[in-house]
């Protein structure tokens, strides 16, 4: 290698942005700053394809320049590199799907680590770890991409230790690709640190950690030792493993953006970007030195995989340390409330003036049109936006103190003269995490709902929840008993019982939950995506495959509300919206699909680990409850089928096959 290999690698580093920034600023490929950055400007992002034109000419340019010997080698770890800055370039400019991007990770790090596997002659089981290890370490470069200059600092002082490694260890390949990622990623520390700045983005963030974890697994398995090999990404390992195993216990969503790595609550500490990048920098370096000892000094390679641990616990502790404090834990209680009694009838009730909350939506706009087209008087009312923390939001005297507001005192005004109130407001949002406009929709504001429709005495207030509530029930019934597994479902439970805990208790106003099932509908996407589903390979069903299901229409659900609001019957305070007929096999079919029927034992197997992932990450939790009541359906139980019977079974076949003439 010659130094002009360096120099190119530098001036291309260098000179890129040059032309890359007004492509960037003409595509609006660009970082908006959110509650959970550390930036606060508008930022162009996509710098990244720097580094990446240096790495993949500097590659080329040590091959074309002598290191004949290790061809293979030294193409493995180009292709690496560039396989994942051009996935990381594609993310920035159009947006790829989780698991499409995921499964491209993978392929490329089995690519890299087989290859690398064959030129040094080690065992399948290495390239097996090595490809975990390379696919998961472009991730972690990317979570850990968070700060001015810490990823420009990270692949320098790695690149030149790898560097260094390789003149110890007399393999030019190593020192020569060292100090090309090394220098690649210097030369772009001064287009991010200084204004208006860059930013690497996920083209950048990949080349970065796909770079580095190769070097690590070609070092590896060219006879450095693995801990020495490890040692520079040690402190990015560390901040990113027990992040992620620190959320998971805490049952907060691992995969969606945060501020509680090591290095971003430094920041919150009153460290600046650059101080915080250097103290990471600091500290990765530490790590890599010990590491270094191993093979220069003969430090024993457990004595030093030891330190190394104890420098990375002392940097997890130092947020700790500069005063930075977790917030606590969301809660999963629920308001303890006596279930309240069966409604009277009342005789000679004909509601004339009735107001839809929330009749933007795709339910409360079904509702309220066909309460119009029914020749009544309706009033569609935009719900308040509405906040309550997760960490109180089970805390009656926070409700209580929630209640004493301006929104509240604008609801009673608005509910004045009307004979019936329906609560289609709130966060239809499955996958939602726990946050307080998730809980301030789906919690606060059925309470505020309650209390407004019975101070300003409506008749009846109706609050549409969902049967989400209860969970993994066989059963689906009308009782209180719920088991909640998402902060969605949980917030609907929690909202159920504020409702009921939150009216007159003279009674005078009727308060009735309706728990809705899955409703299709025209234009709704979740019916689009099921359409998808069936249609597709994994459409299947748990044999036998005649367990009811809860898929159901729009108007059946509209029906059974409006029947709800203006009977003068006896009725449930939770009343279950009636089961349309219809088993898990028939709505597939419906949809345009030929589902397969799968042995119930392996549906049960394999619904066993998704709940166990479920636990660990809880993005699963939902997939994995989607593919539950694909498979295995739900039968639900009302006790007011012959007051309030089902829409025909036609109604959901007309919207699942996309027929026009559905209702």
């Amino acid at each position: 290698m010659t130094w002009g290999v360096v120099a190119i690698a530098g001036v291309l580093g260098l000179a890129t942005p040059l032309l890359v920034r007004p492509l960037l600023r003409r595509y609006g490929v660009a970082d908006d700053p959110n509650e959970r950055s550390s930036h606060r400007e508008r930022t162009l992002r996509g710098g990244g394809v720097a580094p990446l034109l240096a790495i993949g000419v500097g590659y080329l340019l040590v091959l074309a320049l002598g290191n004949t010997a290790a061809v293979g080698t030294v193409l493995l770890l180009a292709g690496a590199a560039v396989a994942a800055g051009l996935l990381g370039l594609a993310e920035d400019v159009r947006g790829l799907p989780v698991m499409v991007r995921a499964s491209l990770q993978l392929v490329i790090g089995i690519g890299a680590a087989a290859g690398l596997c064959i030129a040094f002659g080690q065992q399948w089981w290495a390239a097996a770890l090595g490809a975990l290890l390379i696919a998961a370490y472009i991730n972690i470069a990317n979570f850990m991409d968070g700060l001015n200059g810490i990823s420009g600092l990270h692949g320098l002082l790695s690149g030149m230790v790898y560097g260094a490694l390789g003149a110890f260890s007399g393999s030019a390949w190593l020192t020569a690709t060292g100090i090309v990622v090394a220098v690649a990623f210097a030369s772009f520390l001064p287009w991010n640190l200084t204004r208006p700045g860059l930013f690497l983005g996920d083209v950048g963030s990949y080349v970065l950690g796909a770079s580095l974890a190769s070097l690590a697994v070609a070092s590896a398995m060219s006879g450095i030792s693995l801990v020495t090999a490890l040692a520079p990404l040690a402190i990015y390992l560390a901040d990113t493993l027990v992040t992620l195993a620190r959320r998971a216990a805490r049952g907060e969503p691992v995969l969606r953006p945060h501020r509680t790595h090591a290095y971003q609550r430094l920041t919150d500490t009153g460290l600046s970007h650059v101080q915080a990048s250097l103290t990471v920098s600091v500290f990765s370096l530490g790590a890599a030195i010990v590491g270094v000892l191993i093979p220069l000094a003969g430090l024993n390679q457990w004595a030093g995989a030891a330190v190394i641990v104890a420098i990375a616990v002392v940097y997890l502790l130092l947020p700790r340390l500069r005063g930075s404090r977790l917030p606590r834990k969301p809660q999963t209680a629920l308001v303890d409330i006596d279930r309240p009694a069966a409604i009277a009838p009342r005789v000679d009730f004909y509601p004339k003036r009735w107001i839809v909350l929330g009749a933007s939506g795709f339910v409360g706009s079904a509702v309220a049109d066909h309460l119009v087209a029914a020749g009544h008087d309706v009033v569609r009312l935009t719900a308040p936006r509405l906040a309550l923390m997760p960490e109180t939001a089970a805390n009656p005297i926070s409700v209580e103190r929630a209640l004493n507001s301006d929104d509240f005192d604008a609801l009673v005004r608005a509910f004045e003269g009307s004979d019936v109130v329906i609560n289609a407001a709130g966060r239809a949002t499955p996958d939602s995490p726990a946050d307080a406009d998730l809980y301030g929709a789906n919690a606060l504001l059925p309470a505020f709902v309650a209390r407004a429709a019975s101070s300003a005495g409506v008749a009846r207030a109706i609050h549409l929840s969902s049967a989400a509530v209860q969970g993994r029930r066989s059963t689906l019934d009308e009782s209180l008993d719920t088991s909640p597994f998402s902060p969605y479902s949980h917030s609907k439970a929690l909202g159920e019982r504020l409702f009921l805990s939150f009216g007159s208790p003279d009674g005078e106003t009727d308060h009735v939950v309706i728990r809705a099932t899955s409703v299709q509908g025209p234009g709704r996407a979740t019916t689009e995506s099921f359409r998808h589903i069936a249609r597709s390979f994994v459409a299947s069903v748990a044999a036998p495959g005649n367990q009811p299901t809860v898929v159901s229409s729009i108007d059946g659900l509209v029906d059974f509300v409006t029947r709800v609001g203006g009977s003068s019957g006896p009725l449930g305070p939770i009343m279950l919206q009636p089961w349309e007929g219809h088993s898990a096999y028939d709505v597939l079919s419906a949809a345009g699909g030929s589902p397969r029927i799968l042995p119930r034992w392996i549906c049960t197997m394999v619904l066993v680990v998704v709940r166990g992932l479920g636990r660990v990450i809880p993005e699963v939790a939902g997939a994995g409850r989607r593919l539950e009541l694909m498979w295995l359906g739900q039968d639900q139980r009302s006790e007011y089928t012959l007051e309030f019977p089902a829409m025909p079974n036609h109604v959901l076949v007309g919207i699942l096959s996309n027929r026009e003439d559905a209702s």
